[in-house]
């Protein structure tokens, strides 16, 4: 089996542009639909440290692309998130690239992660790519609920 070098996730979110910005780059609002921010040096080439509730460590990424409203891009190696044996020194990251587009129903969200194909061994990229799958699509379920819920009637 050829493992595709990308996943491609789109959603439509029916909020302004500006408000899907704010809930993809501002530490506190990531928390609530992708994970805890623990740091974050909101410039290109600045650190972020992402954590989640049940992994005992930080994970790094690297910012590679801010243009406000319309596209946000870190690596990561997301193999890592449940290996934390494994991390940026051992494994080349992913692209994560997050393109927001105004739609006449509101926003459209393309999320990008590239770098499958040249994950090395011990990374089981097959593993990965199916993992970070169904992991984009949770999260970006979760980040349409939580603009729903932060909508103002």
């Amino acid at each position: 089996m050829t493992l595709s070098d990308r996943i491609e996730r789109t959603i439509l979110l029916p909020v302004p542009r500006e408000r899907v910005w704010d809930a993809v780059t501002k530490p506190e609002q990531l928390a609530h639909w992708f994970g805890v921010v623990s740091g974050m040096d909101f410039r290109v080439g600045g650190a972020i440290q992402l954590r989640w509730e049940n992994k005992p460590c930080p994970y790094p990424g690297t910012i590679e692309v801010i243009e406000p409203i319309q596209r946000f891009a870190f690596r990561w190696p997301s193999y890592a998130i449940g290996h934390p044996e494994i991390t940026f020194d051992i494994v080349p990251s992913t692209l994560v690239e997050i393109t927001l587009e105004e739609r006449a129903e509101g926003t459209l969200l393309t999320l990008v992660e590239s770098g499958f194909a040249s994950q090395p061994q011990p990374v089981p990229a097959e593993e990965l790519y199916r993992g970070n799958q169904d992991g984009w699509q949770g999260c970006l379920n979760g980040l349409r609920a939580y603009l729903q819920s932060q909508e103002v009637v």
